[in-house]
């Protein structure tokens, strides 16, 4: 009998097949929320736990193979103390190493490293006071962003168009320190990648559409592929290698930034899989959860291609109102907030639906069938706009 302990229990339905596939008999899943219908054992994870606690839990547990799996609602600093823990610990454990955990888990330690190495960040400073904000807002001139130091997915992100919005936001429970950047106006992007043992894999570029003042990418047309600019593209490359050689990223991460006049800008980096997972999967047939447990346990990570052009839609979850009839010979994945180890959003309605393109005009007439039964929480001409650039990514890479 082989034992694994789960360090998070974000997207298990697509872990556990895998790791008991390999003879995984007992596993034990610390998780913050309560769940069950996994007949697996589940024990409290606690938010802030340091290095020192997880090495607890890993001297205690004993297990053949240990996961770090972090979720990104509350768990964003965890992986903090589990890359403490792995250099203390002589066992198998996939966690990021600190120094990695550093730059993806802190705001301020990514903007003052990547202006350190030379990684193209947007414009801005580092704050340590209301003052300083003043300041250096008054040097950059509106719109900037706030971005608190340690915050988790979705929140201590401001945008501010004014002095009247800086008045509000530094009037609110502001975390300190800050980085005050210079709002960039492009297309932002983003890009998945697991490493472990010294191989990498990358799955295809996911364009998130233009960046807008909401700062939230899940409520726009996601699609993948997308045909970064040649110069971008070159900048993704060279940042990638850097990070592999000099921060040692061990198990999946994922890098957000944008294209601006076809140059690549730095925006965040997560050392997680998150929302972009369920595309991937779609869109290569390759499921990024299924290459975390590879890597875990030291097996050879399978290839990763694209096979198909897939779209992301936000959507609603509305009972009583389902969702239209997918197109034929398409392959649709629904992504609820339902499930507690499935969530993608807290306490809301929000629904995604991601779906691979076999027949365009279907396809664009299930989106607009989408927005007929208000299921659709973008605009049918962003989702077209989006459709339409990544079939012209696919037909090309496949001449």
């Amino acid at each position: 009998m082989s034992k694994a302990v789960i360090f998070g229990e974000y997207k298990l339905a697509r872990i556990l097949p895998e790791l008991r596939a390999r003879g995984f008999t007992d596993v034990v899943v610390y998780s913050a929320v309560d769940f069950d219908g996994f007949d697996v054992e589940v024990k409290r994870l606690g938010l802030d736990w340091t290095g020192g606690d997880v090495l607890d839990v890993l001297e205690r547990e004993r297990a053949d193979v240990a996961v770090a799996n972090p979720y990104a609602h509350g768990q964003e600093q965890l992986p903090l103390a589990y890359g403490e823990a792995a250099a203390k610990w002589d066992g198998h454990f996939l966690a990021h190493s600190a120094e990695f955990a550093a730059v993806a888990c802190d705001k301020v330690v990514l903007h003052e490293t990547a202006v350190a190495r030379g990684w193209p960040v947007p414009e801005g400073a580092v704050c340590r006071s209301t003052d300083e904000v003043r300041a250096v807002v008054a040097g950059l001139g509106f719109p900037v962003v706030l971005k608190e130091a340690q915050s988790q997915a979705g929140d201590g992100r401001f945008f501010v168009a004014s002095a009247a919005d800086l008045d509000a936001v530094l009037a609110g429970p502001l975390g300190l320190p800050v980085i005050v950047q210079r709002f960039q106006q492009g297309f932002e992007c983003g890009v998945e990648l697991i490493s472990a043992g010294g191989a990498q894999r990358r799955w295809p570029v996911a364009s998130l559409g233009s960046l807008d003042t909401g700062l939230d990418p899940s409520f726009r047309a996601r699609v993948m592929p997308f045909a970064l600019p040649e110069r971008a593209a070159a900048g993704l490359d060279r940042l990638v290698e850097d990070i592999e050689r000099n921060f040692a990223p061990n198990g999946p991460w994922q890098i957000d930034f944008a294209v601006v006049d076809g140059e690549l800008c730095l925006l965040e980096i997560n050392a997680r899989l998150g929302g972009l997972s369920d595309l991937d999967s779609v869109a290569t047939g390759t499921d990024p959860h299924a290459v975390f447990v590879a890597a875990a346990l030291g097996e050879e990570l399978p290839p990763v291609a694209q096979r198909a052009v897939a779209i992301e839609l936000p959507s609603t979850e509305a009972p009583g109102n389902p969702l239209p009839a997918e197109p034929a010979g398409s392959n649709l994945m629904t992504v609820t907030a339902r499930t507690p180890t499935n969530r993608c959003f807290i306490d809301s309605d929000h629904m995604q639906v991601i779906v691979t393109v076999d027949d365009v005009a279907a396809t664009k007439e299930w989106i607009a069938a989408l927005s007929g039964a208000d299921l659709l929480r973008c605009t049918t001409e962003s989702a077209y706009a989006q459709l339409d650039a990544a079939l012209a990514t696919f037909g090309e890479a496949r001449r």
